[in-house]
């Protein structure tokens, strides 16, 4: 291919001019168009569009997908404009039921590692393995005791590799319910890459936290439970750790 080729150029994120004419398109496309009056009677018509109507959904759905209108005004919120703006949303929708406009789907950032740090499961999974493999070097067991403890302490890895995807199957579905609750029907996604690589939003911060209060651990099918001390200590108290899980399946 030549150095001119189009697909030899790498693409350039889109500057703010770019959206604003992409914006001032899709709606100058959007005022063109009519709408039938009457549809199936004798006073069928054409009308133009109702481009008033239009506009404030269009600006509505935009503060929705930005997790409310204070976000998407935060750049000059106290301006004239922006008052205009306010009000145009608030006339459209109730403030509490704005997040139904949504369009967009939710976007949160989960880190089932992180979570289950925070959670004292890493340090109880990490505890238990390194307590099974120094059995299993044990010389004093015989053949079949070796066998037996390399088996519980690839047990212990393949446990802890099924609760993260647990947990993050639990996840979503906490974040569906809660969502689905409030009367949207978006999607979710969960994001793998750092958290400051998504825009921050109050509204996917409490449904994270939500999640994190609400969805089920796979020891136990049940919210973790901080009563005494880290849900790795209740597993602890219940005997569901790493190590007893495994000696049960081996």
């Amino acid at each position: 291919m030549s150095a001119t080729d189009p697909a030899q150029v790498p693409t350039q994120p889109e500057t703010r001019a770019d959206y604003i004419g992409l914006a001032i398109a899709a709606l100058t496309a959007a005022a063109r168009t009519t709408r039938t009056i009457g549809a199936g009677t004798d006073t069928e018509h054409s009308e133009p569009a109702d481009f008033g109507e239009i506009a404030c959904h269009v600006i509505t759905r935009v503060a929705a997908n930005l997790g409310g209108v204070d976000t998407l005004l935060a750049g000059r919120p106290g301006s004239w404009e922006a008052d205009y703006v306010r009000q145009i949303v608030h006339s459209t929708t109730p403030e509490e039921e704005l997040l139904i406009w949504r369009t967009e789907p939710v976007r949160l950032h989960l880190d089932v590692e992180d979570v289950f740090y925070d959670f004292g499961l890493e340090q109880l999974w990490d505890g238990d393995s390194a307590q099974a493999l120094k059995h299993a070097q044990d010389d004093s067991l015989t053949e079949e005791q070796v066998a037996r403890a390399d088996a519980i302490a690839a047990s212990i890895d393949r446990l802890w590799e099924q609760d993260q995807a647990a947990y993050r199957e639990a996840y979503l579905a906490s974040i569906r319910h809660e969502l689905t609750r409030r009367g949207l029907t978006v999607e979710v996604e969960a994001i793998d890459e750092p958290a400051d690589t998504l825009t921050w939003e109050p509204f996917t911060d409490e449904l994270h936290e939500l999640a994190r209060k609400n969805t089920p651990l796979a020891m136990t099918g049940e919210a973790p439970d901080w009563t005494e001390g880290t849900p790795a200590d209740a597993l602890r108290r219940a005997e569901l750790t790493y190590f007893s899980r495994a000696q049960l399946i081996v």
